[in-house]
Order: C-alpha cells, then structure tokens, then sequence
C-alpha cells in the first residue's frame, strides 16, 4: 500500500500564508502522494506561490487556476478530476482538516474501507449560531433524502480509485459531494478527530449564503420532502378553513354570535392561505432552478492555466 498514489485535493482562495506549512506538513507523511491545488483566481500572491511550488516540484504538486471564482466545491470537483492517484484525499488548506490523520485514514483504506470520512467530534473557533446552522442541516438533510448521509461530517474524506470514477462520471449542475458519495455506497467508515481553529486568516465561507443555501440545494438534490411538505400544507389549511367555516355557520344559525362585516378572520385566513401559497410556490421555484441549471448542460468549472 505504501507504493500506491494518493492524490490529495486543496481548494484555496487568497491563502498565501498558509501554503508554507501545509506542505512542509504533506513532506512529512511517509506516502506516495501528490498535491493538487484547485485554486480560485486569487490576488493575494497565492497563485505565484503554488506556480513556484508546482514547478521546483518533481511533478508531485500540481496547480490549476480557475477562469473566475467559481467556489470551493466546483474547485474540488476540478481537483478531483485531475487526480490520477489510487485513492483521493480531499481537505481544506486551514488546519481544521489535519494532515496528521491521512496515514490513519489511509489505514482503514488498506483495512477494506472504500471512503473514509473524518468525523469531527468537537468544532474549535466556530461560532454557536455557525454550528447551530451546520448541525442542524446535516442532520435535516440526513432524516428527509433517501439517502443516508452522516452528520457531523464535511468534505474531508478519503475515497478509493473506484469511487472517485464514479463521482467523476456524475454530471450534475450543483453538485454536493457529500450525498453523491453517500448515493454511490460500498464500505464506508470514519476517523474522528477534534476540529482545531483556522490557524490563520479568516474563513471565505458565509454562514447564511453558503451554509443555508448549500444545504438546500443539497437537500433538493437528493429528495423530495420539501415537495410533499406544501401538499401536506395545503391539505392543512383546506383542512382549518373547513373547520372553522363549520363553526362560523353553528354560531350564524343559532343566533349565538352577530359577526361584524368586515370580519378579522377573513383577513387571517387570506393571509394564512396567501403564505403558504407563496411557500409552495418557493419551494417549487427551487426544484425549478435545479432543473433549469441543469438542463443548460454548463460546465461546472473553467480552468485557465495549470502547473
């Protein structure tokens, strides 16, 4: 297993000051490896750093530069697809995913495992609301897809030559890694480990555009709960505007109440009826969207240069 290639996939955007050490660390592992940088257009001097890295290297680290910014998991998807290792490693460059647990994870690989995920069993330097939203839309997305997909996890994973075919054959216009390679099965197992602080700068990921709207698109992806929700919204207010159009009409006929013209509750009802319309109709635009990205058949990512 030590001759076997691993192929280890960086996304990186305006990372300059971490470069350094991320590779002094991979120098450190006793491996075959090599070092593919998916880098987004960056103005920070990290693209000139990794030109420099890739091309003193003896092949072993790799550099692709987007056309724009396309984000970190259309760049993981680039990095993936140019990895010709026997098994793939994706990680962040941050220190939150630790180089250190490639050799255990390439254990459990050697083990049987097809895909080896890092599970995170404590998240140091994130903020209260942050994991709220993670924890909460992992498992909200693992109890409603079809699909089970482990909670507490991100894209640091290892995944054999065989998996990672198959997650390149894939050909979708939002795709979210972590359910395709839940979708795709074979053995699968964890490594935990206790997430530390970004060791420097500040995180390019925003909690409300990039959590939320990521894990809607990863839940419409891979079910259809949210379409069976507003039908079953839909049968409920059907349901209490009968029920209170039968007691309007027993307190109208028994004279036991004079309701004004003009009645509040008309208005509630409306309103009631009118939000979940408009939430119905949200919740298709959404599954509308995905179509619609995907029918334009796009590529998911351009790449410019390569070293």
């Amino acid at each position: 297993m030590n001759n076997k290639k691993i192929s280890i996939v960086v996304p990186v955007f305006n990372e300059v000051n971490l470069i350094d050490n991320f590779i002094a660390e991979v120098n450190n592992l006793e491996i075959n490896y090599e070092l593919i940088f998916s880098c987004d257009p960056s103005n920070d001097g990290t693209e000139e750093k990794l030109k420099e890295y890739s091309r003193d290297s003896d092949g072993s680290i790799k550099t692709i530069v987007m056309s724009r910014r396309f984000g970190q998991h259309p760049c993981i998807f680039a990095g993936i697809n140019s990895a010709t290792g026997d098994a793939v490693v994706v990680m962040d460059i941050d220190g939150q995913d630790p180089v250190y647990l490639i050799p255990d994870m390439i254990q459990k690989w050697n083990d049987g495992f097809d895909v080896v995920y890092g599970k995170r069993v404590t998240r140091l330097g994130e903020t209260f609301l942050k994991k709220i939203v993670s924890g909460l839309g992992l498992k909200f997305i693992s109890k409603f897809s079809k699909i089970d997909i482990p909670t507490d996890v991100g894209e640091f994973r290892l995944m054999d030559r065989k998996v990672v075919d198959i997650v390149n054959s894939t050909n979708e216009a939002n795709p979210f890694l972590r359910g395709i390679v839940s979708y795709i099965g074979f053995k699968q197992g964890s490594v935990e480990f206790e997430r530390q602080k970004r060791k420097e700068g500040e995180t390019k990921y925003n909690i409300f555009n990039g959590s939320i709207s990521f894990g809607l698109k990863g839940l419409t992806s891979f079910s259809n709960s949210l379409l069976y929700a507003s039908i079953f919204l839909g049968i409920l207010s059907a349901f209490v505007s009968f029920v209170l159009g039968v007691i309007y009409a027993y307190f109208k006929i028994n004279g036991l109440v004079d309701f004004p013209i003009g009645n509040p509750t008309i208005v509630i009802l409306i309103l009631f009826i009118g939000g979940i319309q408009l939430f119905s109709i949200g919740i298709l635009g959404m599954y509308v969207g995905q179509i619609f990205d995907q029918v334009k058949n796009r590529p998911l990512y351009i790449i410019e240069k390569t070293f």
